[in-house]
This record gives structure tokens, C-alpha cells and sequence, in this order.
């Protein structure tokens, strides 16, 4: 093969990479991970096939490189208990994960026939588990989580302030500010005067409480579930998710504070 041939085989698998994290990088096109794999013709590894299924896998004593495929209808769900499952036993018997690639490491390949969508979620997913320490994890999940819904806010402009006014507030007889961010004086008996939250500092929240951002008044059509929030449904377990759906209000440190304690 000519200089420029392998140069040019060379850039589209660098293009093709996608960052995990600081230690491993995924390939994201079809035959990337196997022109990487003729370029190192003289390392052995094993190639185990991740699928929402169950399914039996012998774990040999070799280097692990992993080959995710997702498809219309996979339940990602599933698939990511399926990795956990695989990288808890390869942490167990101390196998290296990924091959040698410069700085890094290639984990293997993730091709994905579906939305943009989609995959940006499996690609969050796959960032979340291969985080060790559970609360780092917890965490991860939680900012991740609460940027997507700033930026779905921001995006679609659902609560249209105009003068400090939002749209379900701008037909009250009195004039009523900052929208959803007032909470009662006596809050587990809604009694007492409404006041503004006290985390709310010049006009923005000052803590990232996940369960305010997920909640949208009776004047905004779209509402939140977490079934359809791939990270808080592929993760977090029954009491998690009502931590998350119940914490108004609340600083972030605390409510990660108790989703370490009820994480299993």
C-alpha cells in the first residue's frame, strides 16, 4: 500500500474515534475497529459481542475489546446491565481493558442504526459505566442529566420570560415573578407565605436541583419522565428515581448525598 493510502486509512480511523473518557477512546463507523486491528497484527485479544440479551460469555485470559451494535429496537436498558455485567467479571480477573494506542486505548466498536439521539444517549451511558467509584458515577449522571434539560429549556424557550414574567404566570391578577421558583414557608403542608428560593441568585439557580428542572407547570405541554431518560431508567433503581422525582428545592450535594445511600 502507497504512503498516502495508509495516511489516509490513518486519518479516517482517527475520525472515527469518539472520547469515553481520559483513558479509552470507541470507534463509531463500520470497519474502522478492524483496519485497527490489521495495524496490530502482532496483539492478541478477545472481541466480546454486547447485546440486550442474555447471553453466556467465557472470559479468556486476554486483553477485552468490545463490538456494541445497537439497532432500531434494542432496549438499551438491558444492554447496559449486559456491559456492567461483563466488566465487573473482567475486573474480577484482572484483564486489560482495550488495546495500546498511543496515549490511549481503543475499547472496540459502537455502531449504531438509529437516531443521532440514540446514540448520544449510548454514548453518555457508555461514559457513566466506565466510571469505577460510584458516587464519581452518581455525579456524572446527575450534571449530564441537568445539562440536557438546561439546554433543552434554553433550545425551546417552554417557559418564554418576558419581564421577568413566564408564560404560565402572565395572565395572574397580580404580578408574579421568577415562575416556578417559590416554594412555601411550610413546604410538607404547603402553608404559609410563598417565597422565593433561596437558591435562586440574580435570576439564576445557584444549585443544580435535578427534581426542579425536570418539573414543567399545566402551561407547558411537554413533561419530563424518567423512563425516557435513558441515564436515570438505565442506572438508577425505583428508590433513586423517587429521590430524584421528590427533592424540590433541594442543593445537589444532598440529593447525590442520598442517591449514594440508597444506590445498591
Amino acid at each position: 500500500m502507497c504512503l498516502f493510502c495508509i495516511r489516509g486509512e490513518l486519518k479516517l480511523i482517527k475520525e472515527n474515534l469518539i472520547k469515553i473518557n481520559k483513558e479509552y477512546d470507541i470507534y463509531t463507523k463500520k470497519e474502522a475497529l478492524n483496519k485497527f486491528i490489521d495495524s496490530k497484527k502482532h496483539v492478541f485479544f478477545q472481541i466480546i459481542t454486547i447485546k440486550d440479551k442474555k447471553s453466556k460469555i467465557k472470559l479468556k485470559e486476554l486483553p477485552v475489546l468490545f463490538s456494541i451494535k445497537i439497532e432500531k429496537g434494542t432496549n438499551l436498558k438491558k444492554l447496559i446491565k449486559n456491559i456492567q455485567k461483563i466488566l465487573k467479571n473482567c475486573y474480577r480477573k484482572k484483564l486489560d481493558i482495550g488495546i495500546e494506542n498511543k496515549e490511549k486505548k481503543i475499547i472496540g466498536e459502537l455502531i449504531c442504526d438509529s437516531t443521532k439521539e440514540r446514540k448520544t444517549d449510548i454514548i453518555k451511558c457508555l461514559k457513566a459505566v466506565f466510571i469505577k467509584e460510584k458516587r464519581k458515577r452518581i455525579e456524572y449522571i446527575y450534571d449530564q442529566v441537568c445539562n440536557d434539560l438546561d439546554e433543552e429549556f434554553a433550545k425551546n424557550n417552554y417557559c418564554d420570560f418576558k419581564d421577568d414574567v413566564c408564560t404560565g404566570k402572565r395572565n395572574c391578577g397580580e404580578r408574579v415573578t421568577m415562575g416556578c421558583c417559590h416554594k412555601f414557608k411550610h413546604p410538607l403542608t404547603m402553608n404559609g407565605e410563598l417565597k422565593e428560593c433561596p437558591y435562586l441568585v440574580d435570576k439564576h439557580c445557584s444549585t443544580q436541583c435535578i427534581t426542579c428542572k425536570l418539573f414543567t407547570c399545566d402551561a407547558i405541554k411537554v413533561k419530563f419522565k424518567l423512563k425516557d431518560i435513558t441515564l436515570i431508567e438505565s442506572f438508577f433503581n425505583p428508590i433513586q428515581k423517587l429521590i430524584v422525582k421528590t427533592n424540590f428545592f433541594t442543593k445537589r450535594e444532598k440529593i447525590i448525598d442520598r442517591l449514594v445511600l440508597f444506590s445498591m
